[in-house]
């Protein structure tokens, strides 16, 4: 066999064992995502934990995206604390344009379900940055709930009541716990009831649970 059939025999295996591990760790991305989500959608966290950082879970997953994933563990698991140092971590480091804007948004809701005025603004103002027009409902988004969960405005009620009837599952739970919000910024307690009742029986709904009135 001449020296040019031997280059050629082990180029196409080279190709087959390339195509089989890409194959393999495909596979076991999509296997091993399931199996993450519902570890945290079932709250066994520790189990969560350990698998996050097994060697198979190590082959498969870069660090950022391991690292990304256990956030949003610990914010399941209301560790906070955890939360933060793994925020701050993923904010240090370098990351593509996409992964940057995705993680700036992800921390401005964090910031601000933690009520952390100054680092929710920090995140706001990069936001208002970013030039791609896929982000404008997001820029959108994001300075309304810095008006209401920060500032304590109440601007956006007469908007979200008439947006109410074409929303239905969790973004009219979403809305109407925006619209409880307001309702207590403006001090109408009797209103901010209200909404959260009916947010908190949109979302019992949306996950199947007991949709009597309470």
């Amino acid at each position: 066999m001449d020296p040019l059939q031997i280059f050629t025999i082990v180029t196409i295996v080279m190709f087959v064992v390339l195509a089989i591990i890409t194959l393999f760790i495909s596979i076991n991305k999509r296997t091993l995502f399931a199996k993450l989500e519902g570890l945290i959608e079932q709250g066994k966290f520790d189990e969560f934990f350990k698998r996050i950082d097994s060697p198979m879970t190590r082959l498969v997953y870069p660090d950022y995206n391991r690292t990304y994933f256990k956030l949003n563990a610990y914010m399941m698991k209301g560790d906070y604390k955890a939360a933060n140092t793994v925020l701050d971590d993923l904010l240090s480091r370098k990351t593509s344009s996409e992964q940057r804007a995705d993680l700036v948004v992800k921390a401005f809701n964090i910031y601000i379900s933690l009520n952390k005025a100054k680092k929710a603004k920090a995140m706001l103002d990069e936001i208002d940055q970013l030039e791609d027009a896929k982000y404008s409902s997001a820029k959108e988004d994001c300075r309304m709930m810095y008006d209401i969960a920060i500032l304590k405005k109440s601007n956006y009620i007469d908007q979200m009541e008439r947006a109410l009837d074409k929303m239905s599952g969790p973004a009219r739970g979403r809305l109407e716990y925006l619209l409880a919000l307001q309702y207590q910024n403006r001090g109408d307690m009797a209103k901010r009831n209200e909404y959260l009742n009916r947010s908190s029986r949109a979302m019992r709904e949306a996950m199947g649970g007991d949709t009597e009135a309470k």
